[in-house]
């Protein structure tokens, strides 16, 4: 141990202590790493919006978030799933295609059919996700990672 050491052991401790990142950095970040050399084959959507509502007087509404790419506009519609720690995905693809979707979120990936530009995914889990699109005669697209 070099007398370095025990300085900068103290330093960490005290940065983790009144300045501690984000629980879910670490993950964001394997991710991002992971997903490097994929966008050499995929297009990368662009965050365009992101809103929330309030409905009535009790609770939120809706997320929607809005991506797009050259001409290819993305909307996801994020409401609640059927339990509290799941969301429902709806999501339309304009101009209207026929291909596939498919959502990531760590290692688990769930498929969904995009049909005339459409897509749904039910009951996934709260956190961090991203979706791929596979369309014919198109440029594969993907979303950057965003929170539901």
């Amino acid at each position: 141990m070099t007398e370095r050491e025990p300085v900068f052991s103290d330093l960490r401790a005290m940065y983790e202590a009144i300045d501690p990142p984000p629980a879910h950095l670490a993950d964001a970040m394997i991710a991002v790493i992971a997903a490097e050399d994929l966008d050499n084959e995929y297009e990368l959507l662009s965050l365009v919006n992101r809103s929330t509502a309030l409905v009535g007087t009790r609770g939120s509404g809706p997320l929607t978030i809005e991506f797009a790419y050259d001409d290819v506009t993305v909307l996801v519609r994020v409401t609640e799933g059927p339990t509290s720690d799941t969301r429902r995905i709806d999501g339309w693809v304009t101009p209207a295609h026929d291909g596939g979707a498919r959502l990531q979120r760590g290692d688990d990936a769930l498929t969904a059919d995009l049909v005339a530009g459409r897509f749904e995914f039910d009951e996934v889990p709260a956190g961090l996700v991203r979706i791929w699109f596979e369309v014919a005669d198109r440029d594969n697209l993907a979303t950057p990672t965003f929170e539901i």
